[in-house]
């Protein structure tokens, strides 16, 4: 008879609990690094978008000469609201949108708030997807109920062209003499994507006296604003009625899809920076530590949000005259 002890070919319960909390362990160390491999390939997406961007840009002006312009002012009265197209629909046939572009009735209400728009049906079925950044947080899309054209749910963008700086390029303290409107704040006509009004005109390349590379043309607006509370505040310039794809109330009004730099990254409240529709919202990102610029050469690279303010306000003045130093 064989009294030798039996094998065992099972774990006991406490070599079990020992495995299970050495693979929890190693999960606890690679998650980090699995998380950080994610938001580098999102951060090289969204370089990508606004690199496009950039290039559609560029192509833009090869073909009219000029840089795509957000506003011309508003007419008519309301239910006859004439408000124009934002500087994104004029990018369309240069991002392979050309279904959609060839479409559009350039006429009425692109917000669509005050008069009816015969391009509601085609801008609530059209989506970009480079417009926004992977690595966003916020709503790609929001409903909208219009003056005459019903329920319509629209795109919302992470990208906001720059018009200026309310500062002097170079500056921090010291207020631009750049022509200028004061409502909902100061824009100032100094940057890159400006409306056409009797204060400005559309840019030419060959006019940015600061150079191409020292001058930015889009930025992100791709986080939530936290306010005092520190609650979360969805506060694009693509947010308002029209969204993406509207002007604002045009040149002297409210502007959406554009922005004058007037605060550091990420800055929540202040004059011009209360809602959706004021002209100077900052600038903001998912990527952690900064925000990415796309600049007037159509390269992109990404800003510290610890970077020198003055820094931030030459980036957004074409014609400051000033050197940027380090950044």
């Amino acid at each position: 008879m064989d009294s030798r002890t039996p094998r065992r070919h099972a774990f006991t319960l406490v070599e079990l609990l020992v495995v299970i909390a050495i693979i929890g362990v190693l999960i606890a160390l690679l998650l980090p690094a699995v998380q950080q491999a994610r938001e580098a390939a999102r951060r090289i997406q969204c370089t990508n978008n606004q690199k496009q961007i950039g290039l559609a840009i560029h192509n833009y002006h090869d073909t009219f000469g000029k840089l795509p312009y957000n506003a011309v002012p508003q007419s008519g009265s309301v239910g006859d609201r004439q408000r124009g197209p934002s500087w994104l629909v004029r990018l369309l046939p240069f991002v392979e949108q050309n279904s959609a572009y060839d479409q559009f009735v350039f006429t009425g209400d692109w917000t669509m708030q005050d008069g009816p728009s015969p391009n509601a049906a085609v801008l609530g079925l059209l989506r970009v997807p480079g417009f926004n950044c992977p690595s966003s947080p916020l709503p790609e899309t929001e409903k909208q109920n219009t003056n005459a054209n019903g329920e319509v749910e629209l795109q919302l963008v992470n990208y906001v062209g720059i018009t200026g700086s309310y500062w002097q390029g170079g500056t921090s303290n010291v207020v631009s003499t750049s022509q200028q409107d004061s409502s909902y704040g100061d824009a100032v006509y100094n940057g890159m994507i400006v409306p056409v009004s009797s204060k400005s005109n559309a840019i030419r390349l060959a006019t940015v006296s600061d150079g191409t590379t020292n001058t930015m043309m889009v930025s992100e607006q791709s986080d939530y604003f936290y306010n005092a509370s520190g609650a979360k505040v969805d506060r694009r310039s693509s947010g308002h009625a029209g969204k993406s794809w509207g002007n604002g109330g045009g040149a002297g009004s409210w502007t959406a899809n554009v922005t004058t730099v007037r605060y550091a990254i990420a800055t929540e409240g202040g004059t011009g920076n209360g809602a959706d529709y004021h002209v100077n919202i900052p600038l903001v990102s998912a990527h952690p530590g900064g925000v990415l610029i796309t600049q007037g050469d159509a390269s992109v690279r990404f800003l510290a949000e610890t970077v020198n303010f003055a820094i931030l306000t030459g980036l957004a003045d074409r014609q400051d005259g000033n050197v940027l130093g380090e950044f």
